[in-house]
């Protein structure tokens, strides 16, 4: 078990802030579907948990499959607001994503500067 904790692979991932875990972001979406303040029965939390899925793994154009599954018909100004939600959805993840690169990089900068600081203050005249 601490092998597995201490990996370097893991905490690498730790030291960039991805410790999201999956199961905490689909419950997320699952009550942002769903009112936390309202109680919902075993189908109702059930059935939520399923569309939940569907938009974690495939957004919400998954939708369309299961509309057509269940018979639901699909008009165009369905499928132009699921696109566009989806399509916010990916722009908001790419500006995110820049700005977490954004951070590390200066970060990594920021590092590599304090080390050369470090460098050079280790050789100064006059300092033994």
């Amino acid at each position: 078990m601490i092998d597995t904790l201490t990996d370097p692979q893991l905490l690498r991932r730790c030291l960039r802030g991805a410790t999201q875990n999956a199961n905490e972001s689909i419950n997320s979406v699952v009550w942002s579907i769903l009112s936390k303040t309202k109680y919902h029965g075993y189908h109702t939390v059930r059935g939520a948990a399923a569309i939940a899925t569907i938009f974690f793994n495939r957004g919400r154009s998954g939708l369309v499959k299961f509309f057509d599954e269940v018979q639901i018909p699909v008009t165009e100004q369905l499928l132009g607001a699921i696109l566009e939600k989806d399509c916010v959805r990916i722009e908001t993840a790419e500006r995110n994503t820049q700005q977490f690169e954004t951070i590390r990089r200066r970060k990594e900068q920021e590092r590599m500067e304090a080390e050369i600081e470090e460098d050079q203050m280790d050789y100064s005249a006059g300092m033994f």
